[in-house]
């Protein structure tokens, strides 16, 4: 008996040593992926009717680095991405273009651990979209999965460098004024409004003065229910949150 229990540990043992030391691997299965086989019009107009994924994080992050795993069904390698093209934004409307990346073909093993997939370089984004541009025969296009790395500070975005902000009047009734220091070479800022649900109430983006200094913007198109909202500036790769009160 206790020989057999002895047989036993080490084959529990040797199972976890070969799981530590393939920590990325991804599932064969079908199912365990995104598969498109039917083209439709993208969330960004540019890419027009395609073959897309857009993933949405609830809230803006500063991305840095990523990985992907392609289709890995051992019957369908070929629908696995070989050109794709990577977008992200802030609202889900204006979209920036990262560029366009290549994959290899995935070999089909339950040790495949994917590979390394583009550099967002701390692009502030909530959405990303992959729009896959050819594969490696076939009709249908997929990926097993993507991970996206953020910023480890706090919530993932610089909130430093934009200094002095001041929203006012706060609380407010119907006009909500900004005023902010700028020393971005950015010449867009970005204003988001989420409710306390995470849910996205209100966009705008504003052309900002050549010149840095003290900036001076006012947002009184918005059709807020009263309550508690959090705040989004972002001029470049800078983000500051402020907490606002619709009355």
């Amino acid at each position: 008996m206790k020989k057999l229990l002895f047989i036993i540990a080490i084959v529990l043992l040797t199972k976890t040593i070969n799981a530590q030391c393939i920590p990325d691997r991804h599932s064969t299965s079908w199912y365990d992926g995104w598969v498109s086989c039917s083209a439709s019009q993208s969330p960004n107009p540019d890419r027009g009717i395609s073959h897309w994924i857009m993933y949405n994080f609830g809230e803006p992050y500063s991305l840095t680095t990523s990985k992907i795993w392609n289709s890995n069904d051992p019957a369908h390698l070929e629908y696995g991405l070989q050109g794709y093209a990577v977008d992200y934004s802030l609202n889900g409307v204006t979209w920036s273009s990262l560029g366009t990346f290549s994959a290899p073909l995935a070999n089909g093993s339950p040790f495949y651990e994917g590979t390394a997939g583009p550099d967002f370089g701390n692009a502030i984004a909530q959405f990303v979209l992959v729009t896959a541009l050819s594969n490696f025969g076939g009709n249908c296009f997929g990926i097993s999965e993507m991970k996206i790395n953020i910023n480890a500070d706090g919530n993932g975005v610089d909130e430093k460098s934009i200094t002095e902000i001041i929203a006012y009047p706060n609380p407010f009734t119907d006009v909500l004024n900004i005023k902010f220091f700028r020393n971005s070479t950015s010449l867009k800022a970005f204003v988001n409004l989420y409710d306390l649900t995470g849910r996205i109430v209100f966009t705008k983006t504003f052309t900002l003065p050549q010149s840095n200094g003290e900036i001076s913007i006012s947002i009184d198109e918005m059709n807020l229910v009263p309550g508690m909202y959090n705040l989004y500036i972002i001029n470049g790769k800078e983000m500051k949150v402020l907490k606002v009160v619709k009355i």
